[in-house]
C-alpha cells in the first residue's frame, strides 16, 4: 500500500475484535421509526444460547439514522446512533463504490476477505472501497458504542456515466476491493458533519443543500483520491477480465439476479431465458468476462457466502452445505478446500478458540 491506495490481496488484513461464539448474528433487517428516530432491527438472527426457541425481532440499533437516495445516483447511509448489542449483520454488497468516514466511536466491518476495523478515539477514519461485482458484507457492533459516521455509496449507474479510460478514477474503480485510505482535511470533516446534520430533509430547498453538500464532500474525496498516480500506474496492467469493470448491463442485471437469488435453485437455460440470450451465448458471456462458467460461478458465490457464515459462527457445516447447495456435507468440505486452501473445519476450530 502506498499513497493511501492498495489493491485486495487475499486476508491481507485480520480481523479484530472478535467477540465470543455465543453472538448473534443474522442478515434481515429492518428500520422502523419516524424521519429522524430510527431503529433498526433483524428478524433473523441466531444465538447458541437461544438454539430451537422461537425468535423475535432484535433491536440493533438506534439514533438518529441516514437513509437518503437520489435516484439511481447515491445512498447515503450512517448517521449519530447507539448500538444496542453485541452482534453480527451479514448481507450482500451490489457493485458499487462505498465511501465510509467515521467521526466517533468504534466501526468494524468488511466485504469478502478486506476487513477494517476502526477506533476514532485514536484517530477518525475514512476508506473508499472499489466492488466491481458482489461482496459479502459484514459489520459487527458492540453494545453501547456510540457512533457518528456517514456512507456514501455510489451507485453502479453513477460509476458507467463517469469511467474515463484515462484518468486515474477510473483505474481505480476497475480493480475489484481496491481501497483508498482517505486523508480527513478541515474541510471533509466538516462536510462530513454539517451532511449528518442535515440528513432528515423535509422541504425541497433543504433536500438541494443537502445533496449539494454530498456533491462537494464527493468532489474532494475523488479529487485526493485521483492524485494517487504513482501507484495507480503499478496495478493499472493487472486488472483481469474478472475484475473489469466494462460489464455491460444486460450482463449486470443477470448477475444482479444471480446475487439475489442465490438460495434458490437456478439452470443455465433459466438464466439464459431471463437475460434472453441462447445457453452458448450466455456461457461465452460469463467465460470472456469473468474467466468462469455460470454454474461455477453460482457455487463459488455460495461457497463465499458459506464462508462468510461459518468465520461468524452463523451455520453449522451441515447447515452451511445445505444452503450453499451441497447434499452431502464431504462433497461441501473438498469443494471448500478447494476453493479456500482449508477445510471448513479449520474455520469452526477458530471460532472456538477466538
Amino acid at each position: 500500500m502506498q499513497n493511501g491506495y492498495s489493491v485486495m490481496e487475499k486476508n491481507n488484513m485480520k480481523f479484530k475484535g472478535k467477540l465470543k461464539q455465543t453472538l448473534p448474528k443474522g442478515t434481515f433487517i429492518r428500520t422502523i421509526g419516524d424521519l429522524k428516530q430510527k431503529t433498526i432491527l433483524s428478524d433473523s438472527h441466531s444465538n447458541a444460547i437461544n438454539a430451537g426457541k422461537n425468535k423475535q425481532s432484535l433491536a440493533l440499533i438506534e439514533g438518529d439514522l441516514i437513509s437518503y437516495q437520489v435516484d439511481n445516483n447515491f445512498k447515503l447511509h450512517g448517521g449519530k446512533t447507539k448500538e444496542l448489542v453485541d452482534f453480527q449483520v451479514l448481507a450482500t454488497a451490489k457493485k458499487s463504490l462505498c465511501i465510509t468516514i467515521l467521526l466517533a466511536g468504534k466501526l468494524d466491518f468488511g466485504y469478502d476477505d478486506l476487513n477494517f476495523f476502526y477506533d476514532a478515539a485514536e484517530q477518525q477514519r475514512g476508506v473508499v472501497v472499489s466492488l466491481t461485482r458482489p461482496v459479502s458484507f459484514r459489520r459487527t457492533l458492540f453494545k453501547d458504542n456510540q457512533v457518528a459516521k456517514l456512507n456514501i455509496i455510489l451507485l453502479q449507474q453513477w460509476i458507467e456515466h463517469r469511467i474515463r479510460c484515462d484518468d486515474n478514477f477510473s483505474h481505480f474503480i476497475s480493480q475489484h476491493l481496491a481501497n483508498f485510505e482517505l486523508q480527513l482535511t478541515t474541510e471533509i470533516l466538516s462536510l462530513t458533519t454539517n451532511i449528518i446534520e442535515s440528513s432528515a430533509p423535509s422541504t425541497a430547498i433543504e433536500q438541494m443543500n443537502l445533496e449539494s453538500l454530498t456533491q462537494q464532500l464527493l468532489l474532494k474525496v475523488l479529487m485526493q483520491l485521483n492524485e494517487t498516480v504513482s501507484v495507480i500506474n503499478q496495478v493499472e496492467n493487472t486488472t483481469s477480465n474478472e475484475d473489469s469493470i466494462g460489464y455491460d448491463r444486460v450482463f449486470d442485471t443477470l448477475v444482479s439476479y444471480i446475487e439475489a437469488n442465490l438460495d434458490q435453485d437456478m439452470t443455465v437455460s433459466h438464466l439464459a431465458k431471463f437475460s434472453a440470450m441462447s445457453v452458448s451465448s450466455l456461457q461465452h458471456k460469463f467465460k470472456s468476462t469473468l474467466g468462469i462458467s455460470v454454474l461455477g460461478y453460482i457455487r463459488r458465490r455460495r461457497l463465499n457466502i458459506a464462508k462468510q457464515q461459518l468465520e461468524a459462527g452463523l451455520m453449522t457445516i451441515s447447515g452451511a452445505a445445505y444452503n450453499a447447495g451441497y447434499r452431502h456435507p464431504s462433497n461441501f468440505t473438498s469443494a471448500f478446500k478447494k476453493a479456500f486452501g482449508i477445510p471448513p473445519q479449520d474455520l469452526i476450530f477458530k471460532t472456538d478458540h477466538a
